[in-house]
């Protein structure tokens, strides 16, 4: 199969196929000029939110906690995913966004010269087998017309016996213009033959057959571009995978056990002993029927004791 051999009479759908491509190489140039502002104003976001993190904060303590290491290191690798990011952005405006652009331009170039070089060939192939044949097809039948009227006339002068000579002579170059055109006819008309032959064996199947070379290489180029597209903005590449995984080490290393450990050693408080709490005697220097540490019962304090002994019982887990 080929554009040659199969697509001589499909002229038309060449044209609307080749109007599609442009619209879709378009189409794919606007995604990637706005995936590049995209990935920018999303590396620069990231950069702002870095910015915003007060980074001396996780370290205002005197010991070293693995938390605050670990928010520090995740705060640098995002500036580090700004930086990747920022920089996939860049290359992919150079790279696949600028290559595209071009080819955009050679795709509407080859267009415009597939257009021109096919009217021009169609043209000369109208003007062979059309054009100069319907020429001398007219002039043809004029001529025919003109045998027959010189014919009639030489009848009518042997018929009257005047003039026959003249009319014979007008008839015989009349006959002479005719079969002098007549053989340019056939032999135009095999010409026309050949042309046309010609036509669509071999020059409109060579074009038809470049054109999709061209068109070939194009797609070529394009999956080029389109898979260096997908490495560039693959979020799984090596250096993207090696921030997330240090984001991920850092946070494995947070240990909810040994965290405070360093703090504990830092801030450890001296053994203590406390003071014994104990009856103050002093209070019972103007009174000497009260007992240090001793409970008082008698009527008047009867009632409250019972009620403080009995909430104590009530209050006593079941």
């Amino acid at each position: 199969m080929g554009f040659g051999s199969d697509l001589k009479y499909s002229h038309d759908a060449l044209l609307k196929l080749q109007d599609w491509e442009l619209r879709l190489l378009e189409a794919v140039k606007k995604f990637m000029a706005m995936r590049v502002k995209s990935d920018k104003e999303y590396a620069s976001t990231l950069q702002n939110l870095c910015n915003q993190v007060d980074k001396e904060s996780t370290f205002q303590l005197d010991y070293i906690s693995n938390v605050s290491k670990s928010w520090l290191l995740m705060v640098q690798q995002t500036e580090q995913l700004s930086r990747i990011m920022k920089t996939h952005a860049e290359d992919l405006n150079s790279g696949p966004l600028h290559r595209l652009t071009m080819m955009i331009k050679d795709k509407q170039q080859v267009k415009k010269s597939y257009v021109g070089v096919h009217q021009q060939i169609e043209a000369e192939m109208y003007k062979v087998t059309k054009t100069e044949l319907e020429k001398l097809k007219a002039s043809y039948r004029q001529l025919i017309k003109e045998v027959n009227s010189a014919k009639e006339k030489y009848k009518e002068a042997v018929a009257k016996g005047k003039e026959t000579d003249k009319a014979k002579d007008r008839y015989d170059k009349a006959n002479m213009k005719l079969h002098t055109l007549h053989n340019q006819y056939v032999l135009a008309l095999k010409g026309a033959q050949l042309y046309q032959h010609q036509y669509y064996d071999t020059t409109l199947p060579r074009l038809l057959d470049s054109l999709q070379k061209m068109q070939e290489e194009m797609i070529k180029a394009l999956k080029g571009i389109l898979d260096e597209y997908s490495q560039i903005t693959s979020l799984v590449t090596e250096e993207i995978v090696n921030v997330h995984k240090e984001i991920q080490t850092s946070v494995e290393q947070i240990d909810p056990n040994t965290e405070y450990s360093g703090f504990i050693e830092t801030h450890r408080s001296p053994e203590v002993v406390e003071q014994e709490i104990e009856f103050d005697t002093s209070l019972l220097e103007e009174n000497e029927n009260l007992q240090a540490n001793e409970i008082m019962w008698n009527n008047l304090t009867a009632e409250s004791l019972q009620a403080i002994f009995i909430w104590k019982t009530d209050s006593r887990p079941r």
